[in-house]
């Protein structure tokens, strides 16, 4: 409760005294919530340009943003509950953190660290779905370490396999920290191939079910069974002639106002012409020529994205930037300190960081894309702190005598 009270009153200080949380031009879910509110229709995310049906991002928050827009009937009073949601979201991780650290560390006095950590550098980004994808994460780790560790029905893995729908559904990329953290449980609490097939498949059907609507509307109008349209454009105005390693950067040099259908009148012609999908596929065609031809180029962006995605550019939001720089340096001496120990935390963390972060290494970085695998910094951090302020000599941790899954 005090972690959650004080993310609430930082949230609070970040709406009225930082500002910035604007929802105008730019903003592609922002912008496909207007159309939802006023049309009924799931399109256009470049307004004011008319580009059609899109399948640019996922569904979820924009469907949450146009329902603010219709109750509260105004712009003025949906960007206010944007912003009051987004910092209870942001509390509620705080909150949880404790918990997590509980599940990774068996000790939650790792996860009031971590909770304090966030609150320094958690970022109020509501025209985003960053803070849902955060706490959906946090949420979805907590519902299988508990009915895994406790051996329940298959009706927990039905649930599990909802919150993974509904979390693809916010945030594509949340499968490479959903299927680490399954196998992770899998290994740790000893479960059998047997059970753990069968529980994954369960998952992987109810998350399926959810997600089989959008794959179907989408091949309805495309005839192709997309999740989203965004790779090929993200990559077209990521890796070209004018590229710059951040989003901002490339703001600032007028590049991404050539290359990107939200600034270019060309591309938002030539989008509204193809469709997205052909759009797409056609610049994912054109990046790969590019990048065959500018390899020089592409590994020099590709090391500076490297370099933004741990240590993002203070240019956008310095304050945030450098407290995630210093989660970051904390948390290198926890995790060597987890290995050291043998901690079992270690092994899930270190592959998420091999993962997650492949698909941002290649496009324009943005502090935001850091935000929703923060907790596997926050969580080393705060153990590296706790050993440094609390227990500097704690024992080898010993695994707790748990019996093994039974899958009944």
């Amino acid at each position: 409760m005090a972690l959650f009270l004080a993310a609430w009153i930082a949230g609070l200080c970040q709406f009225l005294f930082v500002g910035g949380y604007g929802f105008g031009r730019a903003y592609e879910m922002a912008a496909i919530a207007r159309s939802l509110a006023e049309h009924g229709t799931y399109a256009n995310p470049f307004a004011p340009a008319i580009t059609g049906p899109t399948a640019l991002v996922p569904p979820i928050h924009p469907l949450f943003l146009a329902a603010l827009l219709r109750l509260f009937g105004s712009e003025a009073g949906m960007h206010i509950a944007a912003v009051f949601f987004n910092i209870l979201a942001n509390a509620a991780i705080a909150a949880l953190l404790p918990r997590l650290a509980a599940v990774c560390y068996e000790d939650d006095r790792i996860g009031i660290f971590a909770g304090a950590l966030w609150i320094v550098s958690m970022r109020l980004l509501p025209q985003w779905d960053v803070s849902y994808t955060i706490l959906g994460l946090i949420g979805f780790c907590l519902l299988t370490a508990r009915n895994l560790r406790r051996g329940d029905s298959e009706v927990w893995a039905i649930g599990a396999g909802a919150l993974a729908g509904l979390l693809l559904l916010l945030n594509p990329a949340s499968v490479f920290v959903i299927v680490p953290w399954l196998i992770w449980l899998f290994v740790r609490h000893r479960v059998s191939w047997r059970a753990a097939t069968r529980y994954a498949a369960i998952a992987s059907a109810a998350a399926a079910f959810l997600v089989a609507p959008w794959l179907l509307r989408n091949y309805r109008i495309w005839g192709a069974p997309v999740l989203r349209n965004s790779l090929g454009i993200t990559l077209y105005s990521s890796n070209n002639d004018c590229a710059q390693p951040s989003l901002y950067q490339e703001a600032v040099s007028g590049c991404i106002q050539k290359t990107f259908p939200a600034d270019s009148e060309a591309e938002a012609h030539l989008l509204r012409t193809l469709g997205e999908v052909r759009y797409d596929r056609l610049r994912t065609a054109d990046t790969l020529r590019w990048v065959s031809s500018h390899r020089k180029r592409f590994a020099e962006l590709t090391l500076g994205r490297i370099r933004d995605f741990w240590f993002p550019s203070p240019m956008d939001s310095a304050y945030n930037c450098y407290a995630i720089w210093g989660i970051t340096l904390l948390s290198i001496p926890g995790v060597a300190l987890s290995l050291r120990r043998r901690l079992p935390a270690a092994p899930l963390i270190l592959s998420v960081w091999a993962i997650y972060p492949l698909m941002y290494y290649v496009v324009v970085s943005c502090d935001r894309y850091r935000y929703p695998i923060l907790w596997t910094s926050l969580l080393p951090a705060g153990f590296a702190l706790e050993a440094m302020f609390v227990s500097g000599c704690r024992p080898v941790w010993r695994p707790a005598p748990h019996p093994p899954y039974s899958g009944t």
